[in-house]
């Protein structure tokens, strides 16, 4: 089963984050928690962690403007090379 990558609140009033680096690139296998990009505000830059291990599928680029709790990608199930 797939898992999502959701775009979490990095404030109160924030509702739009910028994606800025992938730390990983897609099709890479990934483990739960282990930072895979970065999200930007207007008040900070946060590091988003897997929310489970996988393989990494990437759907949201690098400078892209989403709200929060959009979809970044997914983590999707595989053997672990």
């Amino acid at each position: 089963m797939s898992h999502e990558i959701i775009i979490p609140s990095p404030g109160e009033s924030v509702t739009e984050i910028t994606v800025g680096a992938w730390l990983k690139q897609d099709g890479e296998w990934v483990e739960k928690d282990e930072p895979i990009c970065e999200i930007e505000s207007d008040k900070a830059t946060l590091e988003v962690g897997a929310p489970d291990e996988g393989i990494l599928k990437i759907t949201a680029q690098e400078g892209d403007e989403l709200d929060v709790g959009a979809v970044l990608g997914t983590v999707e199930p595989g053997e672990k090379p």
